[in-house]
């Protein structure tokens, strides 16, 4: 239950500016100008510290449609809202409200709105909501999705993630098919997911579309490199050409990952490209290809143990600059010498 506090002069008169009543009043919703006079006066006229929950029952309102008409006045740039630890400074805009009589000291009007808890919502409220078409339809579509009868306090935790979470609509019907898809019907995991997304402030479907797709195709990627963090822009650039250039599926990247965290101290996606550039010079793009590759690698390594001497003359006959014999004590005075006689012939 919200608290509402106040810092200004006493009177008995609540002022109220001709700017707010010409130019916002007529075009703003009669409830959002019930909740506005409200403020102000108990910003003028302190009675204690009323609660939002207490605003409702003076002005015949929902709880939650005091916070929304809160939330349409900073919209309109007549109240300014700060959130910070889980509470809400909210000021007057400077015109918003008449100047302050002659000899009183001026004074910022504010109140600090603390939120304490997720709010419930009772029987009575979500039928009034539920009147509303577009929340009529997430209701619906959510128990279609998830395949079953909601329950009440399905129906307020439902209603929770547009009104307390202050997800869009179309991005809460995105969350439950993705959670579904996921094989994740609990309404209580679905939640922890809202929460998840209103933290990075998912706004439009597009957004997350883009924040799914970080998740679970590149940041398992990362992952399977050593690298536990969130994906970058330049992370998934990086991923998106690497696998692009070398004409990789995503189980032939999740693998080449895999490899670059065994064998690398410090994994990174030169790293990762290197491993990828050799597949791609041997023709290796699929699982059986790499199966196949690393089986004659094994095989050829086992064999190279059981004969050391054959490893080493392959070893010689594979590089040209190891066939001669070594010395130690080579005169390389003598040597140039002989050279110079060799290319010129001998001197005249």
């Amino acid at each position: 239950m919200p608290t509402v506090t106040f810092s200004a002069c006493s009177s008995p008169y609540t002022l109220v500016s001709n700017a707010f009543l010409l130019r916002h009043m007529p075009q703003a919703n009669g409830a959002y100008v019930k909740v506005y006079l409200f403020f102000l006066c108990h910003s003028q006229t302190p009675q204690g510290e009323p609660t939002t929950s207490e605003a409702a029952e003076t002005l015949h309102m929902i709880e939650s449609d005091v916070l929304e008409g809160l939330r349409y006045w900073e919209k309109e740039g007549l109240v300014q809202i700060r959130e910070k630890e889980g509470a809400m400074e909210i000021s007057f805009s400077e015109g918003s409200v008449p100047p302050p009589p002659s000899g009183v000291p001026e004074k910022a009007p504010a109140k600090v709105i603390r939120v304490e808890q997720k709010p419930t919502y009772s029987p009575d409220e979500l039928s009034i909501y539920g009147r509303d078409p577009q929340i009529q339809h997430l209701f619906s579509s959510a128990a279609a999705s998830l395949g079953q009868i909601l329950s009440q306090p399905n129906l307020s935790t439902l209603y929770s993630f547009y009104d307390y979470y202050r997800l869009p609509l179309d991005v809460i019907e995105f969350l439950i098919h993705y959670c579904v898809r996921g094989g994740h019907r609990d309404l209580r995991y679905i939640e922890r997911v809202a929460q998840d997304w209103a933290d990075h402030d998912i706004r439009s479907a597009r957004q997350a579309q883009d924040y799914v797709q970080r998740l679970d195709v590149y940041r398992p990627l990362l992952k399977a490199m050593g690298l536990n963090r969130y994906p970058t822009d330049e992370d998934c650039r990086s991923l998106d050409r690497l696998q692009q250039q070398y004409q990789m599926p995503e189980e032939m990247m999740m693998e080449a990952c895999r490899r670059t965290q065994i064998r690398a101290k410090t994994p990174s996606f030169r790293y990762l490209e290197g491993i990828l550039s050799d597949w791609h010079k041997h023709g290796v793009h699929t699982r059986q290809e790499l199966e196949k590759a690393d089986s004659a690698y094994e095989q050829k390594a086992a064999s190279d143990r059981e004969h050391p001497s054959r490893r080493a003359a392959n070893g010689r006959s594979q590089n040209s600059f190891l066939n001669y014999t070594q010395r130690s004590d080579m005169d390389y005075d003598q040597l140039e010498k002989e050279l110079t006689q060799f290319t010129y012939g001998d001197p005249v």
